[in-house]
């Protein structure tokens, strides 16, 4: 069960994360320097903070 759990959680966490992807791709998309800046900015705390995520559920869990 808790194996399970696990990786119920881990998946969440990658949906979520390829949603905020899609999001910032769609901003690099507009026409603003802003929006592309938050775009890259977004991708760039992904690349951060989604191993910390996992890897703190795959412990904790």
């Amino acid at each position: 069960m808790r194996g399970q759990l696990r990786l119920v959680a881990i998946l969440a966490t990658c949906l979520i994360a390829y949603g905020l992807v899609i999001q910032a791709f769609h901003w690099m998309n507009l026409a603003s320097d802003r929006a592309l800046y938050g775009g890259i900015a977004m991708i760039l705390g992904l690349i951060l903070f989604f191993p910390i995520v996992v890897g703190t559920l795959w412990r904790k869990l």
